[in-house]
């Protein structure tokens, strides 16, 4: 079901940036903007807590370069001899 809705054109204009950033329709915009799309996990004890963590830990796959801070600051490394 769908009905008309009357909004400025600031909002119309937002709401059409947001719909083609993200690839979708203005029902899943103003649905993700209401707070009513997926739900989020709900961690109201420490087991669920530490099972979301976990679960996030696994995609981590680490850092993928190293960045030496003291050589972009300074133009020399204390790592380098």
């Amino acid at each position: 079901m769908s009905r008309l809705i009357n909004v400025s054109d600031d909002v119309y204009s937002n709401l059409t940036r947001l719909k083609r950033a993200r690839g979708g329709s203005y029902s899943e915009v103003v649905r993700d903007l209401l707070g009513e799309g997926k739900p989020k996990a709900k961690t109201d004890n420490w087991d669920r807590l530490i099972a979301l963590l976990k679960e996030r830990g696994k995609k981590f796959k680490g850092k993928k370069t190293r960045i030496d801070h003291d050589l972009i600051l300074y133009g020399a490394s204390r790592d380098r001899a």
